[in-house]
């Protein structure tokens, strides 16, 4: 180092010749340059800590909401059953349903798609053939010779003695998504009940599977929405610009698409629901044939609560959708709504959809009604008929 200097001073003693002064002592500003770098990396490792933390603190449910919202709107094909092997399955477990029921077990009807091996109720089988009539668009429901009617028939058996506050809850727009309503069948007791879309594909075997688990069946009635054309219910909705004569014909449509159901729920219809004129027909018809009708509200002003306590239609109102909001926070909350309702007027009706965070939060609610002293229910145990006067 000293003859590094030596040679530097030397150089720099020539003419003309002038070379920096690199060993001099460092100015203030370069003296600090490492207490400057090491802060800097402090802070940005802080940074790089307290990111992740908040990151890993959003909720996974809402995440899972958003990415559920994302999902392309895809439709998987159900491999259909050759019709042989399921008529000899079905014709079987029906011989045998008698004979386990009289044993004091209870018994669900087998279904190509696997239903959940657990204890559910056993359901009438379908379709009853004096509750149907054959038409050139399929079976349509209609009243029994003896008065049976089909929302009664077809029902869950529940203990009328029941003095607990009832809660039904209800899936809408099952069947579009195999998936989905694969797991709503395979996770949710018989209970809850289920509502099918009309123009799902396979909608027979989902039915099987749905009423084998010991579920009451809806089917879906697609009704003209406020927003439409906007939103739109399909090509067999029902619509205002229809006369009733062709509203009718597309209700029949709709209730030929499968058999084995209780009733119907609307679909949309927030326009169509509030208007006398238009729905006094239609309920008129679901009464003839024996079905009961789950207002699914989609509008404050809608005239099924007014119209069918006059026309002896078991009726029924949703007081709650539990996932407008898709989120944990929201269901969680509006579940603990319809428990107040449940406890206040003695019964409460709730309807879903079938997202997997729906499904999730459902299945951990029902494992805690006995300890809350709530019973759930099927559709048709918080029916109401009034005699017409």
């Amino acid at each position: 180092m000293t003859w590094n200097r030596r040679k530097a001073n030397s150089a720099a003693e020539k003419p003309g010749f002038s070379v920096p002064n690199i060993f001099a002592d460092p100015n203030p500003l370069q003296g600090k340059m490492s207490l400057y770098a090491l802060l800097g990396a402090t802070c940005l490792t802080i940074l790089l800590f307290l990111g992740t933390f908040v990151w890993l603190q959003v909720p996974s449910d809402a995440i899972e909401a958003e990415l559920w919202a994302m999902r392309p709107n895809y439709t998987k094909k159900v491999p259909p059953l050759r019709r042989s092997l399921r008529d000899a399955v079905i014709k079987k477990t029906e011989a045998t349903a008698g004979r386990d029921a009289d044993a004091g077990r209870t018994v669900g009807k087998s279904s190509f798609l696997n239903a959940p091996n657990r204890k559910s109720a056993v359901l009438h089988p379908h379709p009853d053939p004096k509750l149907v009539e054959r038409t050139k668009i399929g079976l349509l429901p209609i009243v029994g010779v003896d008065g049976r009617q089909s929302w009664q028939v077809y029902s869950r058996p529940f203990n009328g003695l029941e003095r607990r506050p009832r809660v039904a809850i209800v899936i809408t727009g099952l069947g579009v998504s195999f998936n989905a309503t694969k797991s709503v069948v395979g996770i949710l007791p018989g209970e809850v009940t289920l509502a099918f879309a009309p123009f799902a594909q396979k909608l027979d075997e989902w039915v099987d599977s749905a009423r084998g688990a010991g579920h009451e069946v809806l089917i879906n009635l697609p009704m003209e929405p406020r927003d439409y054309p906007r939103d739109d219910p399909g090509p067999f909705g029902l619509f205002m610009a229809h006369d009733t004569e062709q509203n009718l014909r597309r209700l029949d449509w709709v209730l030929s698409r499968m058999t084995g159901y209780v009733g119907v729920t609307n679909y949309m219809g927030g326009r169509f629901t509030a208007s006398i004129t238009a729905m006094r027909p239609i309920l008129r018809e679901l009464r003839r044939r024996g079905l009961i009708f789950l207002d699914s509200m989609r509008t404050a002003a809608s005239v099924g609560p007014k119209l069918a306590p006059n026309m002896e239609l078991p009726f029924v109102k949703t007081d709650k959708v539990l996932d407008k909001v898709v989120s944990r926070r929201s269901i969680d909350f509006e579940l603990a709504e319809i428990e107040k309702i449940a406890k206040i007027r003695g019964s409460a009706v709730a309807l879903a959809h079938p997202y997997p965070l729906t499904v999730r939060r459902l299945q951990r609610w029902i494992g805690s009604l006995d300890e809350k002293g709530v019973v759930l229910a099927p559709i048709t145990a918080v029916a109401v008929k009034k005699k017409a006067r």
